[in-house]
């Protein structure tokens, strides 16, 4: 068909997308993801910050450098601990000594606890808060980019799912800039001050081991780097999953009314196949990425031990508390290193999701609505000249839809375009609202070219009602006063505005049904209004048009969709808003131009001829014999009668209106409904009463979902047990390295040869268990999120059609769901969770071994400090949960209003609403942001805990075990078994809060996708009706019928209907809306 029509749809349709691989450039001249993307990406979201953002980041940036620093410093006190000990355990100290220097210096563990604590709620609330206020500003570049498109860029497919990308992406930008870069930031603070105390305490055996930072940060960089690549070719591929996801969930009552749910879900699957294999490519890199850090650590560690000790042997170092501070500065420093591992993932996606983001932002509009160039003319009068119009829509360039195409429209006359379909009628609309620009020729109002005009100006003075409106979610009032933006009335009080909506809706003769509502022009109409009848919708619709009292209006096909009963006033509300106006009209039904001042009848693009209806019926050309298909009368008699018909329809329309079914058509916006309306469906239907399971129930059900996985499972837990054996065994190690310190000579030396050798085997084994830890653990993930991203889309699906009447449910939200719920799992039963597992494991063995060696010091320090670090931890996480739980049902919103605009872009480019759009969204976004602050600050301060009781941790460790070493209650080697590991063990806790955001986005995001699993629709396919269809063309038997749709039990729909329908009979239904 040559004609592109301009209905309403959103930028993805049902059918197979074909590769659109020859396109026009300058619709399509966007560089792709990947040159967008990688670091370059990363560091220009910071360019999106106000400078308040700047100014707390930087705030920010000073504490974590900081708190870095005071991290680092711990090995000074740590150095002279082991002073303290050796020099009591020569007898240069005694006991009195020893206990009043150890209790000062676990003072000044105390005081870097408090100083860490205030820091680290500094630094991680600012930068989160910052995180949501930047991701604000590029998801409000973004939609406003998207709306600035003009709509041949949705035509060629390129929208994607924008709402959906807005959503998804921002909270990927959102947590790679959050509080694990103030992490990252602190770790690398931690790492230049570490290496500072080391080159300060012993430059020679400093600069042996400073090999293990250059490894380190190679590793990292070339991994990240190859990954970045990956995800983003990962986000590419989701996109066009979740722009397919999101035309299939908008379309659910044709899949529904098809049974098309299966097909559908196995097309969006083959998206999810490419992502998965992309996704799979990563397992290796992560495999490398960790077993390669830790690896180099141990084998540092060891030549660090090794080089030390044969410098204390051959008297280059007086002091073993020295190289302690060096091997303890070193490790730390290597080790805050290695936790940015799995930062650098954040950081990644982060980078990957902006480039996704700033392909479109950048992308220059053909016809950019809010461009404010242009002349914007005081005053119009709508005449509208086409003067030599070519024109082939950009979908396909080599189809001529206009060719020289030239008409004459006078001002305040009725137009009237007919033809068959594909003749080129709708393109004209297009050209008019400049949806599109012509191959050659010119469009002019009031001889200006179109060109010259402001597109907004012009977009404000020409109104369009279309076959199939589109009403946006809100009030009766709001719909209609859209059409005031951009006039004088848009900022006018409510009474003045509600003035000019009512006269309005008299004009379109909907003010009486409307005022039936009710709640009045107060009433909530639903999604896309779809709550009202397809007549009340077209008479808002022209009302709308019509109440900034325009002076060109465009009528495309408004009643063809109509029964009879609403066409009929629809097409009374028509005429009655033609009056005075320029007015172009499309119609396949003839008779509803009859009165058209000119009618003008098109073929492929042409006008074959024109002229008012006598004078073309006179003519007995293309128009008569299309008149005579339709079996219109053209007699004298009815065109004598034609005012008394027109007076006649005006007192049936006044009929039409008042009646009773017209007006209690239903309205089902929970606001306006009784309560005891929801409650029959609220248990069923409602999240929020769904019994949510804690973090070790969702982590068990998703094994138990996936029995597939059962090996890969297995050698996660074995892998991470060999891991978690790293820890305890340095532990070990470094307390059986003090005795070293005891011998002289050749002795000294062999002893240390022998321990390093011990580090060297235990980087071997944290080789092989890191790499099989991140291989596994990626591999689990990607293919969760392959299972789980189609499971959603087939449970959202198969539920009843009440189930996306729920404000909750809307278009944007579900995609989005669609989208971020598996991508939060994913990243929880990622590497996290093997980090998650080994950190448990850690906690576990180490509290064992410090009990086994000193119950004395180990019952102390595990039962008095552990116990309160788990449960700040604890309450962290809670708070945290309530967080996110919260701003996703905030976010729900805005995704909303950013869905329901992107897929209505004609109706809000028509109503030039791109702004008013804007705002709503952005005013969604705002909300979300204040409304999470509170809950911020509370959330950190149990985070600040956390970070800050390792200190408290290492302060009680060492007064107590050192009071007890000095009564000769414990001997050093037990003494220090025990503290080194119970002080890995507060060490691994601390650790394991940080994954806290990813265990309460995972645990939330499960829980939402159980509950939708679990969620049975009450018209069901199951096994025991799967197979039970009746023949087909078989007998109908209808009896006695009751019906109210479940939402609405009040409301008698069918009021015992029955009907008997016989073996190939053919009946049809006929009945006003509503009846």
């Amino acid at each position: 068909m040559a004609e592109q029509k301009n209905n309403e749809k959103g930028p993805v349709s049902l059918k197979e997308e074909p590769a659109k691989q020859e396109q026009q450039s300058d619709v399509d001249s966007t560089p792709s993801v990947g040159e967008a993307g990688g670091w370059g990406a990363y560091f220009r979201i910071f360019s999106y910050a106000t400078l308040f953002e700047i100014a707390l980041q930087s705030i920010s940036a000073l504490c974590a450098v900081a708190s870095g620093s005071g991290v680092a410093l711990q090995t000074l006190i740590f150095g002279a601990f082991i002073t303290s000990i050796t020099k009591f355990a020569s007898g240069d100290k005694t006991p009195p000594e020893f206990r009043r220097e150890t209790s000062r210096l676990a003072l000044y563990f105390v005081i870097l606890g408090i100083g860490r604590a205030v820091l680290g709620y500094t630094y991680n609330t600012l930068l989160t808060y910052c995180s949501y206020r930047i991701s604000r500003n590029i998801r409000r570049a973004y939609i406003k980019s998207a709306l600035c498109q003009e709509v041949a860029f949705y035509d060629l497919g390129s929208g994607g799912s924008i709402a959906t990308q807005a959503t998804s992406n921002g909270k990927l930008i959102s947590k790679g800039i959050a509080e694990k870069m103030g992490l990252t930031i602190q770790g690398i603070s931690v790492f230049v001050t570490a290496f500072i105390v080391a080159f300060v305490t012993n430059w020679k055996l400093t600069l042996i081991i400073c090999c293990i930072a250059p490894a380190t940060i190679l590793v990292m960089g070339v991994v990240a780097g190859i990954e970045a690549g990956y995800e983003t070719k990962i986000l590419e591929v989701y996109a066009q999953a979740n722009s397919f996801a999101e035309g299939v969930i908008a379309s659910a009552r044709t899949v529904h009314a098809f049974e098309m749910r299966s097909r559908l879900v196995n097309k969006f699957d083959t998206y999810l196949d490419e992502a998965h294999g992309w996704g799979k490519k990563i397992s290796p890199l992560l495999g490398f990425l960790f077993s390669a850090e830790y690896t180099i650590i141990y084998l540092g560690f060891g030549l660090a031990f090794w080089q030390g000790v044969r410098m204390l042997a051959r008297g280059e170092i007086d002091d073993p508390g020295d190289i302690f501070t060096v091997l303890l500065a070193v490790t730390l420093g290597s080790i805050n290193i290695t936790m940015l591992a799995p930062h650098s993932i954040d950081f990644t996606r982060a980078a990957a999701a902006a480039g996704q983001l700033f392909v479109l932002i950048d992308r220059q509009s053909a016809i950019n609505p809010l461009d404010k160039s242009g002349e914007q003319p005081s005053e119009t009068i709508g005449h509208v000249e086409l003067e030599n119009i070519s024109f082939a829509y950009p979908t396909r360039p080599g189809i001529t839809v206009l060719e020289d195409f030239t008409l004459n429209v006078p001002a305040g006359k009725v137009t009237a375009l007919v033809g068959q379909s594909g003749s080129g009628k709708s393109t004209i609309i297009g050209l008019i609202e400049r949806w599109y620009k012509p191959t050659s020729g010119s469009i002019k109002l009031d001889g200006r070219s179109l060109d010259q005009l402001n597109v907004n100006w012009l977009r404000k003075h020409v109104r369009l009602v279309q076959q199939e409106p589109i009403l946006f979610q809100g009030s009766v009032f709001d719909n209609i006063a859209y059409g005031l933006v951009g006039t004088e009335w848009e900022n006018a009080s409510r009474e003045e505005r509600m003035t000019q909506v009512r006269e309005a809706a008299q004009l379109a003769y909907a003010d009486e049904f409307i005022s039936g509502l009710p709640n009045g022009y107060d009433t909530e109409i639903g999604q896309r209004g779809g709550l009202l009848s397809g007549g009340q919708k077209q008479r808002v619709a022209i009302a709308r048009a019509v109440v900034s009292k325009p002076k060109v209006l465009l009528l495309d096909e408004a009643t063809s969709a109509l029964d009879p009963h609403a066409e009929e006033v629809v097409q009374q509300a028509l005429d009655q808003a033609s009056k005075g106006r320029t007015t172009i009209v499309i119609a396949h039904k003839l008779a509803t131009i009859r009165k058209a001042d000119n009618i003008v009848v098109m073929t492929k693009g042409r006008i074959v001829e024109q002229g008012s209806h006598a004078a073309l019926i006179a003519q007995d050309g293309t128009y008569a014999r299309l008149v005579k298909i339709q079996n219109l009368s053209v007699s004298a008699e009815e065109e004598a009668d034609e005012s008394t018909s027109e007076n006649e329809d005006k007192d049936k329309v006044e009929h039409i209106c008042a009646d009773p079914a017209d007006l209690t058509k239903t309205l089902t916006r929970f606001e306006t409904a009784d309560r005891a309306r929801l409650e029959a469906q609220k248990d069923r239907d409602s999240y929020e009463n769904h019994k949510h399971l804690g973090f070790v129930g969702v982590i068990w059900r998703l094994v138990r979902e996936t029995p597939e996985l059962k090996w890969v499972y297995m050698i996660t837990l074995i892998s991470c047990v060999l891991g978690a054996g790293a820890i305890p065994g340095q532990a070990l190690l470094l307390s059986n390295t003090v005795e070293v310190f005891t011998l002289t000579g050749q002795e000294m030396e062999d002893e240390g040869s022998y321990y390093a050798r011990m580090f060297i085997v235990l980087a071997a084994g944290c080789l092989v268990a890191y790499f099989t830890v991140g291989m596994a653990t990626n591999t689990i993930a990607q293919a969760l999120s392959h299972k789980l991203r189609r499971q959603s889309l087939e449970d959202i699906m198969r539920q009843d059609l009440q189930f996306f009447d729920r404000p909750e449910n809307s278009i944007g939200a579900l995609t989005s769901r669609v989208d971020s719920n598996p991508q939060a799992i994913l990243e929880l039963m990622g590497f996290n969770v093997g980090l998650i597992l080994i950190g448990i494991l850690n906690i576990t063995v180490c509290s064992i071994l410090g009990l086994a060696h000193s119950w004395k010091l180990g019952l102390v320090v595990v039962f008095a400090g552990l116990p309160p670090m788990v449960g700040s931890g604890w309450l962290k996480i809670r708070a945290n949960a309530k967080l996110e739980e919260d701003n996703d049902k905030r976010t729900s919103n805005s995704a909303a209003i950013a869905s329901e605009a992107v897929t209505a872009i004609r109706t809000v480019s028509s109503l030039a609403i791109e702004e008013t759009v804007l705002d709503r969204y952005v005013s969604e976004l705002d909300l979300s942001i204040s409304g999470a602050v509170r809950p911020l600050c509370l959330m950190m301060l149990w985070f600040a805990l956390t970070q800050s009781m390792e200190y408290y941790f290492m302060a009680l460790g060492f007064w107590w075990g050192c009071r007890l070493l000095s009564f000769g209650e414990v001997s050093m080697y037990n003494f220090f078994v025990t503290f080194m590991a119970v002080f890995f063990s507060g060490q691994a806790t601390s650790e394991l809060f940080q994954f806290s955001t990813s265990l309460t986005n995972g645990k939330n995001a499960a829980n939402y996708i159980f509950w939708l699993h679990e969620l049975q629709p009450t018209v069901e396919e199951n096994s025991h009706n799967k197979d039970n269809a009746p023949k087909s063309g078989g007998p109908i038997d209808i009896d006695s019928i009751r019906f109210s749709y479940p939402l609405r039990p009040d409301a008698t729909v069918l009021r015992g209907i029955d009907l008997h329908i016989k073996e190939g009979q053919f009946v049809a239904l006929v009945g006003a809306s509503g009846w």
